[in-house]
């Protein structure tokens, strides 16, 4: 995975605004359960993700699986002495790991949704227990070897059953893709856990929860989904997400962050749903309309950057 060494993911705005987004339900999440969590990801070289719930979800096992770098490289990058690393393909790794264990597993992709992403989910859910959480990154464009979108029958070749069976035409255009590989993603988070329920005495279910997307400036198109493994009998309305509005959502949550300068960005924070206050920054022409609602769904979860000379 060599986007590491192309983009620097301790500044990308809209992929931090995600970051920080997935934490606040995650810290939602893990008192809950009162479970001992370990993370599992692709840590690339900086690491963003493993410093973060190592720093603010006290997860003290971790396992970073990275492929395409020495492993030598990859020691002497992780930040903590927690981390393990497994170099090599996720498809291999992920059965090195006991997966029996909570876990907390992001397996952020740099490419498109392609058959390994399947096979590493079933590996997954054929193993994780009450309590784990599955996240899923990928580009969310689905396009053939020559650049164009996947026909219907195309995708159908492709992904086989994986696909539903009434899943409409122009399914992989880039206005429905998010669509498709949400539903991909589900019916073989739900099927798998169907099989393995045959096998256990205390039957599981999924829950959904993200659905997400971002694109960067001249950056890839993203799409994260994921949810937390339950026991049947558990009631999903214990974990209290009406506070969240990007949580459960039909429709793909995007993620846009507005262009405001400083000045812009402080005096709209004090003028948030101040209905009067808000039409008057519209009328000044400091801001426009489209600025302030985007700002409004990611405001709380914005990075700031600063020049530090040390």
């Amino acid at each position: 995975m060599k986007s590491p060494t192309v983009l620097n993911y301790e500044v990308r705005p809209c992929k931090f605004v995600e970051r920080r987004m997935l934490l606040s339900v995650l810290s939602r999440i893990i008192p809950l359960f009162q479970q001992e969590y370990q993370y599992i990801g692709f840590g690339g070289l900086s690491f963003t993700d493993f410093k973060m719930f190592h720093r603010e979800l006290h997860i003290n096992q971790m396992f970073s699986i990275e492929y395409g770098y020495p492993k030598e490289k990859l020691e002497f990058n992780k930040p903590y002495s927690c981390i393990q690393i497994h170099p090599g393909r996720s498809i291999d790794e992920l059965s090195k790991i006991d997966l029996t264990k909570p876990s907390i597993i992001w397996l952020d992709y740099d490419g498109c949704l392609n058959s390994d992403i399947f096979e590493d989910l079933e590996i997954i859910f054929n193993r994780i227990p009450h309590g784990s959480i599955y996240l899923i990154s990928c580009n969310r464009q689905m396009r053939n070897g020559d650049n164009q979108e996947y026909t219907k029958s195309e995708l159908k070749e492709v992904f086989g059953p994986l696909v539903p069976w009434d899943i409409e035409d122009k399914c992989c255009v880039d206005s429905k893709a998010p669509y498709t590989i949400r539903r991909m993603l589900e019916l073989d988070c739900i099927n798998t856990i169907k099989d393995r329920n045959r096998m256990l005495e205390h039957r599981l279910k999924f829950e959904p929860i993200f659905n997400i997307t971002y694109e960067e400036y001249r950056g890839a198109r993203m799409f994260t989904y994921g949810g937390v493994v339950l026991n049947e009998s558990f009631n999903e309305k214990l974990l209290h997400f009406e506070e969240f509005d990007f949580v459960g959502t039909p429709d793909p949550y995007k993620i846009e962050i507005p262009n405001l300068t400083y000045r812009e960005a402080m005096a709209l924070n004090q003028a948030l749903n101040i209905e009067d206050q808000e039409t008057l920054l519209i009328s000044k022409k400091i801001l426009k309309e489209e600025d302030i609602r985007k700002y409004k769904k990611c405001y709380k979860y914005l990075p700031n950057f600063y020049d530090v000379r040390i």
